[in-house]
């Protein structure tokens, strides 16, 4: 059985209802506002963009025609070719293509995500945006003898200009060459003018040592007794 609430009819409802309702008639008069406005683009007004291409206006109600047939129109080839032919009237011929109507063979025969590897556990992995940049890159190597084993990590982050972001190495040897058991980790940032900042991490003897680098080059550098180096005896700080 429903009810009723007190002095709300059915249209009102309740004050968070009609929030919820005045939001969403905010948010299609922000998206008209914006269709409006994306016929500014060329030479600043519509006319010059109708002037450079007089198919416009028809090319624009074919692809509001799409877009009413509902579905996942913007996978569509159609689609693509006609929101490809609008964009280029608006910005020019040499708009870069946007949807998958029109990619280039190059682009849509080229994996998001490629990964190598090899007999010897070296195995790599790079991950690309849609515009085909490097997003993220990842190696790993394995190496192996009598004596342990060595394992290398690399990792690097790339911004959407194209430029580093974060660049990690890790090294973790169990005795595998001359200088014993050991572990390392080096981290490098980058801000968007390219100035870094990195921290480097040296875990051996019994000691765990800690120099960090900063922006402007001043290196300031910590070390300790690590639990294990307490336990065998090992990582006492040296008598000056």
């Amino acid at each position: 059985m429903g009810f009723r609430l007190p002095g709300k009819s059915i249209q009102s409802g309740t004050n968070a209802h009609s929030s919820a309702l005045k939001m969403v008639a905010e948010q299609k008069a922000a998206s008209a506002l914006k269709e409006k406005a994306s016929a500014l683009k060329t030479d600043g007004t519509y006319a010059g963009a109708l002037k450079e291409n007089p198919e416009l206006e028809k090319l624009i109600a074919t692809r509001n025609k799409i877009k009413s047939e509902g579905g996942d129109y913007k996978k569509s080839a159609a689609y693509g070719d006609v929101q490809n032919a609008i964009n280029k009237a608006y910005y020019g011929a040499d708009f870069k293509d946007k949807y998958k109507g029109t990619v280039t063979s190059t682009e849509k025969d080229k994996p998001r995500v490629e990964k190598t590897s090899s007999v010897d556990t070296d195995k790599s992995k790079t991950v690309y945006r849609k515009d085909g940049k490097i997003k993220k890159q990842t190696t790993k190597s394995v190496d192996e003898n009598s004596d342990g084993r060595l394992v290398n990590k690399q990792k690097s982050t790339y911004r959407k200009s194209g430029l580093i972001k974060k660049y990690v190495h890790k090294r973790k040897d169990s005795g595998h060459d001359q200088e014993g058991e050991y572990r390392t980790k080096t981290k490098m940032k980058y801000d968007k003018k390219g100035n870094m900042k990195q921290k480097e991490v040296d875990v051996r003897d019994g000691r765990r040592t800690v120099t960090k680098t900063d922006k402007q080059g001043n290196v300031t550098t910590k070390s300790r007794r690590t639990l294990k180096g307490i336990l065998t005896g090992k990582g006492k700080k040296e008598k000056e």
